[in-house]
Parts: structure tokens; sequence; C-alpha cells
């Protein structure tokens, strides 16, 4: 195919689908080695429900999830606080999250306060089950919080 030959329209309809190719790739990616985790509002019988989606995943060693605050208007946060030492020993590096005192002495993760759109993640490097609370800050006038869990499988 002779180069010269092709219009400046062509080739440039040609990058970008290239672009939009290496774009598309580069997700389908980033899915594989991280599992997203969408923290929801669903309406249930007059009153509303935080939906974990998928509340329950399984990844493999090495890889990570991220939960994402789709809730608007609300603030939320992710805590691990079973088996604390085994929680710490098992995360290899964080992001939006920090060691957390528990009243018995004890330390896991708790991410920092998300608003909507904003995300936190764990990378894990040992396997074994992981429970973890969300809580949205300002959800009920009476306690002024909700609670939702979820379990992270790691493989």
């Amino acid at each position: 195919m002779d180069m010269r030959k092709l219009s400046f329209k062509r080739i440039s309809i040609v990058l970008a689908a290239a672009m939009v190719l290496m774009v598309f790739v580069g997700v389908a990616s980033a899915e594989n080695m991280c599992q997203i985790i969408k923290i929801g509002q669903t309406a249930a019988e007059s009153t509303q429900m935080v939906n974990i989606d998928p509340a329950k995943v399984t990844v493999p060693v090495g890889t990570c999830t991220i939960w994402v605050n789709f809730i608007r208007d609300k603030i939320v946060s992710v805590s691990f606080r079973e088996n604390a030492k085994e929680c710490i020993a098992s995360i290899d590096s964080s992001s939006g999250f920090e060691g957390y005192q528990l009243g018995e002495g004890e330390s896991c993760y708790l991410s920092e306060r998300l608003r909507h759109g904003k995300t936190s993640s764990i990378i894990w490097n040992t396997p074994g089950v992981y429970k973890y609370t969300i809580e949205v800050l300002g959800y009920h006038a009476d306690d002024g919080k909700k609670l939702s869990q979820g379990v992270i499988e790691v493989k």
C-alpha cells in the first residue's frame, strides 16, 4: 500500500480507530487485574438500602479490589475490622486506606471518607477470606450511618 496515496482524512480515521482500540484493550486489562466494587443505593419498600455490587468477590493473589462510591450526596467508608493481624499481613499496598485502631487495640484498615465518584483500593498478597463493612455517613437521621457488609476471597 502506497502511503502517499492515502488522504489525510483516511489516515486520521485509521489512527483514531487504533487509539480507541488501545483504550478498550487497556480497560479490559485493568479489569482483569482489579475487581471493581460499586457502592450504590437501591430503593426497597420506601426505604433506601446500600447496595454492594458484587457483595462477594474472588481475586487471585497479587491483584486488587477497588471500591467506588456511586451514592450521590453521601459519604461512605470501607473498613476491615475482623482478624486484624491477618488482614494487615495480607495487604501488599493500598490507596485511600490507612491503619485503624480498634477499641481492643487491634488494627486493620479503614478507607478515607469517599464522596460520590471517589475510590479506594487494596492489593492482596495472601490467600484468605476478608470481611469488610461499608458505612454510609448521614444515611439515617437517628444514628447517622448505615452499614452493609461484603466479602473478599483471595486465592
